[in-house]
């Protein structure tokens, strides 16, 4: 029958048709597969098309990186890793970083050297294309692996149970990208089990956050640091994953980058509010303090217990004793608020949040003063495009300089108001520096002498 069908059909109609279909066949793996061809420039049809549509390019980024971090839970699931405990506890929903660095290019991160290191972690710094970043990776040395040895257990297991550890914090620190969280630029999880140390992450570098270095701080910069505490409380109480619990909260799970504060270590965070029956199974007690708070039974959770847990640890490591000391006299009714917030668990996290952006918003538009702006100083002679630089310097109370006597102000007002509080203080010099806040950087004078030029200063004197 068929050979009957094609003797009819004319040999040029079957060759027209069979031309049709191979150009159609064309037409349609071209736009398929448009992705893959590269103009002269580098660029795809698909990155052209992005450009048009930025929907579409948030959501084909997004798509990838998530496929990237499921490859890398498969990865690890050859190593041994715990895969199915990591996806259950860190979420798989997740912003994308571009340009990762991947484990072909930690060969070119150079200038390595040791930093510190925890219980399963070792930190590294180094240089990567210019740019300083830190390198988590499974400490060799460290008390996991020597304590887990010695119980009998098999090295390769032991490293396992560690390298876990790390996979589940670049699922994590992704996954609650925010501001005041870490950026991770990279990381490395071969995909064989021949080499099982490869295990690593990069971030951004930042450096470690010490109570005495705290304390000497500025009002301004420890307003700083509580404002970003507040943020990441904020940020772990509203997540997309539901609550967030620090349960390790401590001041070693922090960094400080260009003067912000960041989480970067998320070990020992859980998901979710605990199970409960009722208000009895809600308890939370906290033996460092004598405190205890009872929180309502709902649904089966006891709610808002991490939001609460992390506040209380919050203020205890960071907001209570940074906050009031120093504080402005006009901001100090918002300020106690705000400590008493984090101490009796008497905010919520949002709560507490808008206080802080309250405060923010009288300091920085020095509505705080309570008075018009830039009066000028009665009591001083101004000397324009003048500096008394290298002279009458001396040391003084909230100095953000170690060598001299320097504050930020909000204008020449509030700093002629600092040198008439100080009976060492002469005069003042404003230069055009700027602190996070937008606040002017000015240096006091015990003394007066010939000023020299500078056209980015101006000297102010006290005339009595």
């Amino acid at each position: 029958m068929l050979k009957l069908l094609l003797r009819r059909i004319s040999p040029w109609k079957l060759f027209l048709s069979s031309v049709m279909v191979v150009l159609c066949l064309n037409v349609t793996l071209h736009r398929r597969f448009a992705g893959l061809e590269w103009d002269e420039k580098g660029s795809s049809m698909w990155d052209r098309k992005e450009l048009r549509n930025p929907k579409l390019r948030a959501s084909s980024i997004h798509g990838t990186f998530e496929n990237r971090l499921r490859k890398l839970m498969e990865k690890s699931t050859e190593n041994g890793l715990d895969v199915i405990k990591i996806q259950k506890e860190a979420p798989m929903s997740v912003s994308y970083a571009e340009n990762l660095i991947e484990c072909d290019d930690f060969v070119n991160i150079s200038k390595r050297t040791y930093l510190e290191s925890g219980w399963t972690k070792a930190v590294y710094r180094g240089d990567y294309r210019g740019l300083p970043v830190a390198i988590k990776t499974v400490d060799v040395r460290g008390q996991h692996l020597r304590s887990c040895v010695a119980k009998g257990h098999i090295y390769k297991d032991c490293y396992h149970q560690a390298a876990q550890n790390i996979v589940k914090e670049i699922v994590v620190l992704q996954a609650i990208a925010h501001e005041n969280v870490i950026k991770v630029l990279g990381f490395c999880v071969p995909g064989t089990s021949s080499n099982i140390q490869g295990v690593a992450m990069v971030t951004e570098l930042g450096d470690s956050v010490d109570l005495i270095k705290l304390l000497q701080m500025s009002w301004e910069d420890r307003f700083r640091i509580s404002y970003d505490v507040s943020s990441i409380i904020e940020l772990m109480a509203t997540s997309n994953y539901g609550s967030i619990a620090m349960n390790d909260f401590r001041r070693q799970q922090f960094v400080l980058v260009n003067g912000s504060l960041k989480l970067s270590d998320v070990d020992d965070v859980g998901f979710g509010d605990p199970a409960c029956v009722n208000d009895n199974d809600c308890a939370m007690h906290f033996s460092s303090s004598n405190f205890t708070q009872r929180i309502p039974c709902e649904k089966g959770r006891c709610s808002s217990y991490n939001e609460k847990k992390n506040l209380f640890n919050g203020g205890r490591h960071f907001t209570t004793f940074l906050l009031p000391h120093g504080a402005p006299e006009s901001l100090r009714p918002l300020v106690d608020r705000v400590v008493a917030g984090y101490s009796n668990l008497t905010l919520n996290s949002h709560q507490i949040l808008r206080l802080m952006k309250k405060i923010k918003n009288l300091y920085m538009t020095g509505k705080y003063l309570n008075r018009p702006k830039q009066q000028f100083p009665k009591d001083y002679q101004l000397y324009q495009l003048s500096d008394l630089h290298g002279k009458f310097d001396y040391r003084c109370r909230l100095s953000l300089s170690g060598t001299g006597c320097t504050r930020s102000a909000f204008d020449v007002m509030e700093a002629a108001t600092f040198c008439d509080a100080d009976p060492d203080c002469r005069g003042f010099v404003v230069s055009k520096q700027k602190t996070w806040s937008g606040r002017m950087l000015v240096h006091f004078k015990s003394g007066f002498d010939h000023p020299t030029q500078n056209t980015d200063t101006s000297l102010f004197v006290r005339i009595t």
